[in-house]
């Protein structure tokens, strides 16, 4: 018979069926825990359903009506407080979901007997919504081919996992499931779903502040109406107090070494802030056992998935509702993470077949194990309850939050040097993360003593110049703040630039089949030739942030704060400046070293999203190359939103450049470019031609994008109509060409083909 203890019974079948799950409940009306993991994934990087992937917690309690258990959830984003009366106005305002019921088959031991195969066999995870808005087609369990796992149920007295084997029917035409399923027509995952009860005794709450670098959690307590506002947020956060339990998290065995020691070693970087604060044995990371199961509820796994294409790392935590207490962590590592970073280090030492070989392989190795190291430290800084920081690559040590780009040195020589690429211990700012999260302070959590001291820590950071820009206000097409630009290798953004630059221009000039392993086919080295072209990416992005950039900080409406400020009008002139400059052929062009080296993939192998677009057959395509890159700066630039933006700043400040300057900046070094191109230059003036039409291509485009405030628009639109008054007077075919095309699409933009923007291969994650 199962214990007493256990939070939920497993029974055996009495017809001896192992595709029947028979629980036995003996707690109704009380909210727990409910999450879904999966086990067995899809290994799509595009489609997110890996290895150890968890989804979103919810509330749910057993209810019994009757002869029949229901399985109810709860939105934990509402939860009342106050008296019985105010807690049932709270609950009966919103809407159960009840998700399963089930009859009682019998009554035993104190606990209600029901079959729960119709519970566990449901798509709690929603893989079937994911699929349809993954554009992979309308995807319906199949019953006949999904059961429980009976004998892998596990039960205990807090927890109790139930897993279950789910076959998913569908047209199986998706790009991304055909590309790793066996049988696109029939996806099968492992399903886990945990219930798991609340703590007794809470964690003692410690609010939340926009400036902490924490994940601000919690709920809209309505109990609260008239007395304050219904927010409330807390700071999510381990239990972690002078010889407590430790917070241990575990490394899936699966990582092969030398990584998973480099895992372990990074991971373990966390352990000098937790000292600092007082708590030295608070916290550790080690390999996991031969036993090591990540999805048993308690257990913080750091689990290796592998997956189809370039993914990313994940780290989560599984957090009481209550009050922010993290219960549990899982950490996803994409094992492609190392092939990328290995293939960034091959494509730019070249290592292959020459005399000092072996030092070059050894220093690609180093940089998989350094990237490593700092990887493992930045997910489980997430699963220790921290944000990203995006400006933390501008601090005095680079913060672990921040996503980081190789940093890569030129010597005197001339050679490039990795043997410091990425940090190798915290920053200031994750020191001041865990105090803030973790420290212990007077009377306690909640006090008027701990909330100074937590002021006293955010001025200190912000005195030391530790800025805090996280997640949408430093990616995506809406981040305007000009100190946060996720993959910069640096902190002054135009010096970066030109480090990038002048390493980029050093590895293509010196490329050769040296950058792929000997016993890999040619194809390929037009995938590196690829990476090192756009090499500079992140920089161009970082730069053009200047322009139309802005800077604020967070923080709370009783606080001392400055507002929104924009970047001063001689930085941005600077960065237009220099970005309108990356069109010139010179900087487009690639050299005779990659376009003498190419071929295209050999029968059996196929371009991947990572290379290059091609209108040139099967191979190599160099115009489509000046294209890519001649986009990297005219997406950033010409971007609706910056505009804008620029467009409201030059109201305000005419020293600051407007919409006509940037359309002026980029003209002036492509259409109205008085110097020859050098003769030499490979493609000659057919490179300048090519940069030239993809930005009068964009520019056209954009008059169309309905997102340009008018006055913007018409100021877009009598730039271009000027330029094509230039162009049509001037001698060159091209020219005559160009401004014929604007005025023809000016006066009937349905009568001119533009051509398509080219497609920019991911750069992301590196």
């Amino acid at each position: 018979m199962p214990g007493e203890a256990d939070f939920i019974d497993l029974l055996p079948d009495p017809e001896l069926r192992s595709d029947r799950l028979l629980l036995g409940i003996r707690h109704f009306d009380e909210p727990f825990l409910l999450t879904v993991s999966l086990s067995q994934g899809l290994g799509s990087s595009d489609l997110w359903l890996d290895r150890g992937r968890a989804g979103k917690a919810r509330l749910a309690e057993f209810r019994r009506i009757g002869d029949r258990v229901l399985f109810a959830v709860r939105n934990k984003h509402f939860l009342t407080s106050g008296d019985e009366a105010a807690v049932r106005a709270g609950d009966e305002s919103f809407a159960l979901s009840v998700v399963w019921s089930g009859p009682v088959l019998r009554e035993e031991d104190g606990a209600v007997v029901v079959d729960a195969t119709g519970l566990v066999v449901a798509d709690h995870d929603r893989v079937a919504e994911h699929l349809h808005a993954h554009e992979q087609g309308d995807y319906t369990i199949d019953g006949s081919a999904s059961l429980p796992l009976v004998a892998d149920s596990r039960t205990g007295p807090r927890a109790v996992r139930l897993p279950a084997l789910l076959t998913f029917r569908g047209p199986g035409r998706g790009r991304a499931v055909q590309a790793v399923a066996a049988d696109p027509r029939a996806l099968t995952v492992v399903q886990q779903l945990n219930l798991m009860r609340l703590p007794a005794t809470p964690l003692p709450v410690r609010r939340y502040h926009p400036a902490s670098g924490g994940y601000g959690i919690g709920y809209a307590d309505h109990g609260l109406v008239g007395r304050a506002g219904t927010q409330v947020r807390f700071q999510p956060r381990f239990r972690a107090e002078p010889g407590g339990d430790p917070i241990v998290f575990q490394v899936d065995p699966a990582v092969p070494e030398p990584f998973r020691s480099a895992v372990v070693e990074g991971g373990n970087w966390w352990q000098r802030a937790f000292a600092r604060i007082g708590l030295p044995d608070a916290y550790r990371v080690e390999p996991g056992g031969a036993g090591f199961d990540p999805y048993e509820p308690g257990v913080n796994g750091v689990v290796w998935v592998h997956r189809a294409g370039r993914g990313w790392s994940l780290g989560q935590g599984l957090t009481d509702p209550r009050t922010g207490e993290i219960l549990h962590a899982r950490v996803r590592l994409g094992s492609q993470r190392v092939e990328q970073v290995r293939a960034l280090g091959e494509s730019l030492l070249a290592p292959y077949g020459r005399q000092d070989e072996a030092e070059r392989l050894a220093a690609v190795e180093e940089l998989v194990l350094a990237r490593l190291r700092q990887l493992a430290a930045h997910e489980i800084g997430h699963a220790l309850g921290f944000m990203h920081n995006f400006a933390g690559s501008g601090h005095s040590e680079p913060s672990v939050m921040d996503y980081p780009h190789a940093r890569i040195r030129v010597t005197e020589e001339g050679d490039l040097d990795l043997s410091a690429a990425y940090g190798t211990e915290l920053g200031p700012w994750d020191h001041y993360l865990v105090a803030h999260a973790y420290g212990r302070f007077g009377e306690g959590e909640g006090s008027t003593e701990e909330d100074t001291a937590l002021a006293a820590l955010r001025r200190e950071a912000a005195e030391a110049g530790l800025t805090y820009v996280s997640d949408e206000d430093a990616q995506g097409p809406h981040a305007a703040h000009a100190d946060a630009v996720p993959w910069v290798s640096g902190s002054d953004a135009l010096q970066s630039l030109e480090t990038m630059l002048r390493v980029r221009r050093i590895a293509l000039d010196g490329f050769s089949a040296g950058v792929l392993p000997p016993d890999r086919q040619t194809g390929e080295l037009e995938e590196r030739a690829a990476l090192l072209h756009l090499l500079h990416r992140h920089e161009v992005a970082a730069v053009a942030r200047l322009v139309g950039g802005v800077r604020y900080a967070y923080g709370l409406a009783g606080e001392a704060g400055r507002g929104t400020e924009a970047v001063d009008a001689a930085t941005q002139h600077t960065a237009l400046t220099r970005l309108a400059e990356l069109l010139r052929a010179e900087q487009l062009a690639l050299p005779h070293a990659v376009l003498d080296t190419l071929t295209p993939p050999a029968i059996r192998y196929g371009r991947t999203e990572q290379y290059l677009d091609t209108g040139a057959g099967r191979i190599f395509d160099p115009f489509e190359a000046v294209r890519t890159a001649t986009a990297l700066v005219t997406e950033r630039l010409l971007d609706p939103a910056r505009l804008n933006r620029v467009a409201w700043q030059h109201t305000a400040d005419p020293e600051v450049p407007g919409v006509a300057d940037i359309v002026d900046a980029l003209v002036a070094t492509t259409w109205r470019r008085s110097d020859p191109v050098p003769g030499e230059l490979p493609g000659g003036a057919a490179v300048q031609h090519a940069a030239d039409w993809t930005l009068l291509n964009h520019l056209l485009t954009l008059l169309d994008d309905t997102t340009l405030h008018t006055p913007v628009r018409m100021s877009l639109r009598g730039a271009v109509r000027r330029l094509a008054t230039e162009l049509r007077c001037q001698g060159d075919e091209q020219a005559r060409e160009a401004g014929e095309l604007i005025r023809a699409f000016l006066a009937d933009p349905g009568s001119v083909r533009l051509d398509p923007l080219p497609r920019v291969p991911p750069g992301a994650p590196n």
